[in-house]
């Protein structure tokens, strides 16, 4: 197994704003993290700086006015013609690089899909990847360039036939969807926050497809308070029946840590306990796995998160070398590896009931409309 971990400080000179939830800098403090507790001592992981990808890479899936604004907006200074584009928006801001910053997104994860389908590597994990609502000729949702689209529609060229997307972001994945919605060498699953409570206001578990693509969309809403007992039933109810039955020879994973119940853009109630077991499924799912960070928006939350997440797709536990050398106050990242797992925490009984109700109806929903097309028998959820 070779495994590489893509990092650049370079992330640290992007701002979307000092207000903006979005922070590229995360990607620095889950790299010392990862540091400290052990996570790159292997010999086979590597950390790998990407470089920019180029506009062409762009054209793969952006419109060309939608680059032209892009690039414009690389100045900083904003336009009113930009809005039409989805720039300068208080999710969107225009900020001085950021089709600099694009690009450099857009080129850590083709590179990365570059080392898997090269048979460089088989596990890469990209923290500032991941921008599942860039569209066609706009930008939404903190997203300016879907490099998830580009790097699959990449992985298709390079000869893979069946790719498993998989997002467990809160927010649904929707410019992935709209992208692959009609075929079939791609199967798109998501779950996150119902569109019913939480923005992009779609991935309704009745969106499956369409043409030869009708039944490789699969979305599953999740009520608010779903807490880590309950995703994580809902999650093997699910993912693990189809990807057995898809067999994918790859899967692209959008990780996003905004599920956690201190994220205060959205209202699930995980810890990083049941991330870390659902990142787990997901590393036993496939030989070749793509992970993209996505959303988070607790930061000292998602860089542990994030850190776990790295060690479970490595199967390794984090150690500290330097506990009892130092003073947790002085090193600055606790005393323990065990401050890197979040306390447990169950909803109140009566709210998981309505939960489980809600989760119910729409995996009885998926297994009726979306087993049979994938020939998956068995007992319906509960």
């Amino acid at each position: 197994m070779n495994s590489v971990f893509m990092y650049t400080s370079k992330y640290d000179t992007y701002s979307l704003g000092d207000q903006h939830p979005f922070k590229p800098y995360k990607a620095t403090m889950v790299y010392e993290l990862c540091y400290r507790y052990g996570l790159f001592d292997k010999p086979w992981i590597t950390v790998m700086e990407p470089e920019p990808a180029s506009e062409d890479a762009l054209t793969e899936f952006h419109s060309k006015e939608y680059i032209e604004a892009l690039k414009a907006a690389n100045t900083g200074s904003f336009d009113f013609t930009m809005l039409e584009y989805g720039l300068g928006t208080s999710d969107n801001p225009v900020f001085k690089g950021v089709y600099d910053f694009s690009l450099l997104v857009l080129g850590a994860t083709l590179k990365s899909a570059d080392l898997i389908s090269s048979g460089h590597a088989d596990i890469v994990f990209s923290p500032v990847g991941g921008l599942h609502h860039g569209g066609f000729g706009h930008a939404e949702g903190f997203c300016y360039v879907n490099d998830i689209v580009i790097a699959i529609q990449r992985l298709l060229k390079s000869g893979y036939e069946r790719i498993l997307y998989v997002d467990i972001d809160a927010h649904h994945g929707n410019g992935v969807q709209d992208a692959f919605y009609d075929r079939d060498d791609v199967l798109f699953i998501s779950f996150h926050q119902s569109g019913e409570t939480l923005y992009p206001w779609v991935g309704f578990e009745n969106e499956i497809g369409s043409g030869k693509g009708l039944g490789y969309t699969v979305n599953v809403p999740l009520s608010e308070y779903t807490d880590d007992e309950a995703y994580i039933k809902v999650f093997k109810e699910i993912y693990t029946p189809l990807v057995k039955a898809y067999k994918p020879q790859c899967v692209v994973a959008q990780i996003g840590l905004d599920t956690l119940k201190k994220d205060p853009l959205t209202n699930l109630r995980l810890t990083n306990n049941g991330y870390c077991e659902v990142i787990a499924e997901i590393r036993a799912s496939c030989p070749k796995i793509l992970a993209l960070g996505g959303g988070g928006y607790s930061v000292p939350d998602v860089v542990r998160g994030w850190t776990l997440a790295w060690a479970e797709l490595n199967g390794l536990q984090p150690h500290d070398p330097y506990l009892g050398l130092v003073g947790g106050a002085l090193t600055g990242h606790g005393n323990s590896v065990e401050d890197l797992r979040d306390s447990p925490y169950k909803i109140a009984p009566r709210l998981k009931d309505d939960v489980n109700r809600y989760l119910d109806s729409k995996i009885i929903f998926i297994k009726d409309k979306i087993f049979p097309i994938h020939n998956i028998s068995g007992e319906l959820y509960g």
